[in-house]
């Protein structure tokens, strides 16, 4: 080798060096707003796409819709597999309804005000 210069084999165990806290051009909070990009895509509805609007579950396959989406499946089958769907086998998910309200809040706070990439809500 040239000089004293020796190679060095990173291990699996060693961690890898943290991001950069803000990518080029993009602001302080980039990569908050990326992960707050991808979670999300977990909150859309699997029918509409939209973001969920109050939340429901179909019991028998654990799909999450919009209730408005919903409504006309039941008695008949899921829109995605098409397991049957009762109406005793609907779930309103609280828990995820509060969940979306906070994501709402928060997306003020790490996107800009523009009407342009807001997600768009069902209903």
């Amino acid at each position: 080798m040239p000089g004293n210069r020796q190679l060095r084999v990173r291990s699996g165990n060693e961690p890898r060096p943290a991001p950069a806290m803000e990518p080029e051009g993009r602001g302080a909070w980039a990569h908050s707003r990326a992960a707050f990009d991808r979670l999300e895509k977990l909150l859309r509805c699997s029918r509409c796409t939209n973001i969920l609007r109050e939340p429901v579950c179909l019991g028998g396959c654990e799909h999450i819709f919009c209730s408005n989406c919903v409504s006309d499946c039941i008695g008949t089958g899921c829109p995605v597999c098409y397991t049957p769907a009762w109406i005793q086998d609907v779930k309103i998910n609280r828990q995820l309804d509060s969940m979306i309200q906070l994501c709402s809040k928060l997306r003020n706070l790490l996107h800009d005000n523009k009407l342009s990439g807001r997600p768009t809500f069902c209903g």
